[in-house]
């Protein structure tokens, strides 16, 4: 067994020993001998094959019969999946945001095949119901066959795939569980949101969060945070005031804007006297839709209600509506932008531990007749 597993760490440490020289070297360069190189690295010929065998297979490395081993012309391409699970852009629960993360890919996508030679591949790719591993048959089938250098995935279960072990392939998730990740920091969310409120005087605060239909998206990190800072804040915890809206069971699903419209007409309804003055929604389409049924009901938001919302850089969804609320955002350019350089580490370095990049939401707006959020 220790054995083996010495002969397992040397073949690694002359894998990377030679790819790090064919990248040093660039494309078309010939690399020393077979002799040459098990002098230098101080290997067997049967170790050394194996680790030439991988990196031709990885197409960074050829040999030539009677010719000597040379570093392919083509090191520096790189061909990148796209992975995108397509319920995301349709269905009750779908925002806009996917289609506008869906946008900055393509244009990302595009930019590098122009300026750094990679070829990115877009796929629409229905999940498996796993939650460790979504991925079908036929992208394992492709990944086997090493026609990625490098994988994002949107949506889709990446974790605990050993052919991503087997082949050092790396893949980048969002919205989704994989070994590395990028996801939006919904707990600073959470106390950012909370803070606002505390600071524009609100003494019962509440947070709104909708029922989705994708499980992997439900989150009770906002609540968390909500919940500590209140605490830190000596400030008391109202948890009737914590909702989750309500689907009847005689309905499968609701839109977002009808689970905000319901909870907003439930919990400021006449039948109801006890109010919160201070609410977070964590969910843009959600607060489109309470934003309706507040006007029916003569609720005044700024002055009946404190509200702060979540929202996307760019959407159109509570366009002209927010001046008297405080907006968060997130924007899907940042997300796209830290899952491709995220990936790029990990094209120069396989082994780089399991990582989640945590992306802070930013302050758009804040009411202007409210003290200056810090």
């Amino acid at each position: 067994m220790k054995s083996q597993l010495k002969a397992e760490t040397k073949f690694e440490g002359i894998y990377k020993r030679l790819r790090e020289l064919a990248y040093t070297r660039g494309p078309g360069a010939k690399l020393p001998t077979i002799r040459q190189l098990c002098d230098e690295l101080s290997t067997t010929r049967v170790t050394l094959s194996d680790a030439l065998n991988k990196l031709e297979a990885e197409q960074i490395l050829y040999r030539k019969d009677r010719q000597g081993i040379f570093v392919s012309p083509t090191i520096y391409h790189k061909a990148i999946g796209i992975l995108f699970d397509p319920s995301l852009l349709s269905g009750p629960a779908a925002s806009p945001f996917w289609s506008m993360l869906w946008i900055n890919l393509e244009q990302e996508a595009q930019q590098r095949t122009a300026y750094r030679e990679e070829i990115c591949t877009f796929r629409f790719v229905k999940p498996i119901s796993d939650h460790i591993n979504s991925l079908p048959d036929d992208i394992q089938e492709l990944i086997e066959n090493r026609k990625f250098n490098g994988l994002l995935a949107v949506g889709l279960h990446t974790r605990k795939a050993r052919s991503y072990e087997d082949m050092d392939l790396p893949c980048v998730s969002f919205a989704a569980n994989g070994y590395w990740n990028v996801t939006l920091d919904s707990r600073e969310l959470g106390r950012m949101a909370t803070l606002a409120l505390i600071q524009q005087n609100c003494k019962r605060i509440g947070i709104w969060t909708p029922t989705l239909q994708y499980p992997y998206l439900e989150d009770t990190e906002p609540i968390l945070a909500m919940r500590q800072l209140l605490n830190e804040q000596k400030l008391p915890y109202y948890p009737e005031f914590t909702r989750q809206s309500y689907v009847p069971p005689s309905q499968k699903t609701l839109t977002l804007q009808e689970q905000g419209y319901l909870l907003a007409k439930e919990v400021f309804g006449a039948f109801n006297p006890t109010r919160p003055d201070g609410i977070f929604i964590s969910n843009d389409m959600m607060t489109d839709g309470a934003l309706v049924a507040l006007e029916e009901l003569g609720i005044r938001i700024g002055q009946d209600v404190n509200i702060v919302t979540h929202a996307n850089a760019g959407s159109p969804i509570l366009f002209g509506r927010t001046r008297n609320m405080t907006v968060f955002e997130f924007d899907p350019a940042y997300i796209v932008q830290a899952m491709f350089s995220l990936l790029d580490q990990l094209m120069l370095d396989p082994a780089l531990p399991t990582t989640t990049i945590r992306l802070r939401p930013q302050l758009r707006q804040y009411p202007l007749t409210s003290t200056r959020f810090i």
